[in-house]
């Protein structure tokens, strides 16, 4: 016969969780996989819903904004004309700019750009180059 076990408070059993994700995420995520779900409960290949609204920015020459889940992301296009580069008259060229604002993520902060906005620009304008 089994001993009496009293129900665990959800907000409790919540902590448990995720504090059993954060000291073994590998074993947290083997579970999972195991049973061939993910931790929301989707299985495997099921994907989140995901919409698009084009033109988001009115003061950007074009926009959208894509939500997956709980996330967003939205990306403005500004373009001008320029005149090409001395040494390659007859190609044009794209200067990419990463802006993440606090508005991301608490790790951003206000002011010139960050390490990793840096980084994915230079990625982007690479990516672009080749």
């Amino acid at each position: 016969m089994r001993p009496h076990v009293p129900p665990v408070p959800a907000d409790t059993l919540l902590a448990v969780v995720k504090s059993w994700r954060t000291v073994e995420p590998l074993e947290y995520y083997r579970r999972f996989l195991k049973e061939n779900c993910r931790p929301d409960g989707r299985e495997l290949g099921e994907f989140r819903t995901t919409t698009v609204n084009i033109g988001s920015i009115s003061t950007a020459d074009g926009s959208a904004l894509v939500k997956q889940g709980n996330t967003t992301v939205i990306c403005g296009i500004k373009a001008e004309f320029a005149a090409p580069p001395l040494d390659a008259p007859d190609r044009g060229y794209v200067v990419p700019n990463v802006d993440l604002p606090p508005l991301c993520s608490s790790r951003f902060r206000t002011g010139p750009p960050g390490e990793e906005a840096q980084v994915t620009s230079q990625f982007i304008a690479d990516v672009l180059e080749k």
